[in-house]
């Protein structure tokens, strides 16, 4: 009786961290220490981003990867190939290609997540749609951010 009493509260829980984490609007992310983006395990906010199923990117490793504009892969791969053999946390910024052939811009937010010994067993991240656009696709992401200087401010501005 106690362990099905536990087993429910367990399933509670897990349902109700789910609702949670789809009501944000970033969409969390596990993802292999890899030299390229393998996410492993996504929120479900991911198909409002691509337009896919959490299933459909799951499904295949390179799937997340071929979403990213090809402009901004190379990027994305440093970032995560730093992360993966130096343990250096990114933040970076990069498009996605949404399964209606649309541009969304995002802004990625990783870190290592190292076991008692020191390696890195994971990257965590935070995914947070910032924009979306058309005219941008084949231009560089490098060349579309603009940087004004306002005072002593930087600006970033699409």
């Amino acid at each position: 009786m106690q362990e099905t009493k536990i087993q429910y509260i367990l399933e509670r829980l897990h349902k109700e961290l789910h609702r949670f984490i789809d009501t944000v609007g970033d969409i969390p992310y596990v993802a292999l220490p890899s030299e390229k983006p393998e996410i492993i395990c996504f929120s479900g906010k991911i198909k409002e981003l691509t337009g896919y199923d959490v299933n459909e990117v799951l499904a295949d490793r390179e799937h997340w990867e071929n979403m990213i504009h090809p402009y901004d892969r190379g990027q994305v791969f440093v970032a995560f190939a730093r992360c993966k053999n130096e343990g250096t946390p990114f933040n970076i910024e990069y498009r996605i290609v949404h399964k209606d052939g649309s541009m969304r811009f995002v802004s990625d937010k990783g870190e290592p997540v190292f076991n008692n010994k020191g390696e890195i067993t994971q990257i965590e991240g935070l995914i947070t749609p910032i924009g979306q656009g058309s005219e941008t696709e084949n231009i560089p992401l490098s060349e579309i951010t603009k940087v004004t200087k306002v005072g002593n401010v930087n600006l970033s501005v699409f």
